[in-house]
């Protein structure tokens, strides 16, 4: 059959065929009216498509939006295509941050600013020329963008437009934002002569925004402290850091017996002490050098005084002397921590640096005691209590970085009695770790006997992606070594989710970890115990030397049995110091530089030589002996000339 034969047998049977539709019109009411037809604009046309996918390039969307702008009306553009090409007009705040990254490793001072900082000018005046205003989530998506790339000067600029605007306050999310931008460009590598002015300028706007926040009752929350705190580290300023203590913990450093002025007034809004607090304060306090503040800190915070007008007699003292006393009845409890292994490390690592040889010496010994009450807490734990998983595990062993830091103290000082007591810490700390380590295998094989071992496993946590190893992990700006990882720990932060300082929580304890980490101390301090023999073999030799050059130009040196200085001879000064004999190389004993391999081979070799001498002088005095005690009897054997044999 043709095809075009089949139409006109459709046409007959749809004659047939009742059409549910004949009375309804396109302009009839079932219907609403159309929109008056408008024109659009190629250009617009095109913004929109681009716009509507996700894989267009920020430079094709820019170029497409700067036509439609010169190819329509300003009003056929809304507030939506305005906020959207606010979005898509850059890249994304991670392609930004590996961007800014390269731009840092190849020019050794940084460039200011955001690149793309005129197009969000630009769509941000657009929209006010629209009679609208933007919201705050398209100033957030700035700051972010400038958080990216650590542009201050732009995200205080966006900052005090929010404030003047006065519909659209600052809120918390927006001073982490713009507290990030500055924490950013502190840890940015920049030549020396521009750091002072980089750490002023960061200061004064920390001031500024700390006291905005004050004055609009904005709560602090883990995300800003955290922030916060970190800028403080880096610009050292010291005043506002204890004002913050005073406002977001209720400690006051000047009177550390007493409440702050305005805590009991906001107990509730006060956020708890953690061991962050504590390791935050000791190292901030370290850093710009007051020792007198870290020691009173350290201790107000981990053993906090007592109220002092318990102490006080009043019975006999006016009340005009010392001003109203506090009501007893509002009870203040005042925050304190237990110390973990970081703060000591902090803390000793500070003092040692100082030079404050006593105190690295008592903290030292405190770590050491403390270390010995939380293990003993801890074996004891494990006994008694019936479920393994309510067990705690601890936050306190001493290692190998604390008596590092005392080491170098007494090196630097050439002070010998405190080398010889680390020496001999080591050595007693070791043998305790490895009483330790014995123990917790002997309850891992009777968790195994009861069939308690090994526990079930628990779903482990996404780990963090690993630096690829074509990125350096310092950049060197001027002599002075930057750390990469610093600006990846402010970036990585979460500002959105603005929650209060959760209460402290402690891990519970797992034995394969807690094991491991016993046994990697145990060699570590093994090794350090011998490296600390040789620096106090070294310090004692250096010592000797010194004090002979003295006595051999007809000096006094002082003598500790005495009491006082005098002069020796070289012939009693020999006896003192106990001088070895010396070896064919003029070494008396075992040399500073005894590690070299070379010195170390010569060492041994002569020692052995000499060994073999005197062995062989002993061998050879030996072997004389016996053939004069064989020629002796021989001849005692052996008649004499001329005689006869009496058998004869």
């Amino acid at each position: 059959m043709n095809q075009w034969s089949i139409l006109p047998l459709l046409r007959a049977a749809r004659r047939h065929y009742p059409d549910k539709t004949s009375n309804r019109y396109y302009t009839s009411v079932t219907h609403p009216l159309a929109a008056p037809f408008t024109r659009v604009s190629p250009a617009l046309s095109n913004l929109k498509f681009l716009l509507s996918t996700r894989k267009s390039s920020p430079d094709a969307v820019w170029t497409a939006y700067i036509n439609a702008l010169s190819g329509s009306e300003p009003s056929a553009i809304d507030l939506r295509t305005h906020q959207i090409v606010l979005r898509q007009c850059t890249l994304t705040p991670t392609e930004m941050r590996k961007s800014s990254k390269r731009i840092r490793l190849s020019i050794v001072r940084p460039v200011p600013g955001h690149v793309h900082e005129s197009r969000f000018q630009t769509v941000i005046r657009n929209i006010w020329s629209l009679g609208r205003k933007p919201e705050r989530h398209d100033y957030h998506f700035v700051l972010v963008q400038f958080a990216a790339v650590g542009h201050t000067v732009g995200s205080m600029e966006v900052y005090q437009e929010m404030k003047d605007d006065g519909r659209l306050m600052p809120d918390s999310v927006t001073f982490a934002l713009v507290l990030q931008s500055i924490a950013h460009r502190l840890v940015v590598p920049e030549r020396v002569a521009d750091r002072q002015e980089t750490v002023n300028h960061a200061r004064n706007l920390l001031r500024q925004l700390l006291n905005d926040m004050q004055k609009a009752q904005v709560p602090w929350s883990s995300i800003n402290m955290n922030l916060t705190i970190r800028i403080m580290k880096h610009t050292s300023d010291t005043q506002s850091f204890e004002d913050l203590l005073r406002l977001g913990y209720g400690i006051d450093l000047r009177y550390p017996d007493r409440p702050a002025l305005d805590a009991n007034s906001s107990v509730k809004n006060l956020m708890p002490v953690t061991i962050d607090t504590l390791n935050t304060v000791v190292d901030m306090f370290g850093l710009s050098g007051n020792i007198s503040k870290l020691v009173q800190a350290f201790e107000v915070l981990t053993v906090p005084l007592p109220q002092a007008q318990k102490h006080f007699f009043t019975s006999f003292e006016d009340e005009d002397d010392f001003g109203t006393s506090p009501d007893p009845s509002t009870s203040f409890k005042f925050p304190s921590i237990h110390p973990n292994t970081t703060t000591f490390a902090f803390l000793l690592r500070h003092v040692s640096q100082a030079g404050k040889t006593q105190l690295a010496r008592h903290y030292m010994l405190h770590a050491i005691r403390y270390d010995i009450y939380v293990s003993r807490g801890f074996r004891k734990r494990l006994v008694v209590t019936p479920n393994i998983a309510d067990v705690k595990s601890p936050r306190m062993a001493v290692n190998r970085a604390m008596f590092l830091s005392v080491l170098s103290t007494g090196n630097r000082n050439k002070n010998v009695p405190l080398l010889r007591w680390i020496w001999e810490q080591i050595h007693s700390v070791v043998r305790r770790k490895k009483a330790d380590v014995l123990h917790v295998s002997n309850f891992i094989k009777h968790l195994g006997r009861i069939g308690q071992w090994p526990p079930p496993r628990s779903p482990r946590s996404p780990r963090p992606p690993k630096r690829s190893s074509e990125d350096p992990e310092y950049l060197e700006v001027d002599g002075v070594r930057w750390r990469l990882a610093d600006i990846d720990s402010v970036l990585n932060l979460d500002i959105d989710t603005q929650q209060p300082i959760p209460a402290p929580t402690t891990k519970p304890i797992n034995l394969s970890l807690h094991l491991r980490i016993l046994k990697k101390d145990i060699d570590e301090l093994n090794a350090f115990h011998h490296y600390s023999r040789t620096i106090l073999a070294r310090t004692i030799e250096r010592q000797k030397d010194r004090l002979g050059r003295r006595v051999w130009r007809n000096q006094d040196i002082y003598l500790k049995d005495t009491g006082k200085r005098q002069r020796v001879s070289k012939e009693q000064w020999r006896q003192i110091v106990n001088y070895k004999p010396k070896l064919h190389s003029g070494f008396a004993r075992l040399p500073s530089h005894f590690r070299h391999k070379l010195i170390r081979e010569q060492y041994m070799r002569e020692a052995r030589r000499d060994l073999e001498e005197k062995y062989d002088g002993r061998v050879k005095s030996q072997e004389r002996l016996r053939q004069m005690n064989l020629q002796t009897h021989s001849r005692q054997s052996t008649p004499e000339n001329g005689s006869e044999s009496p058998l004869s």
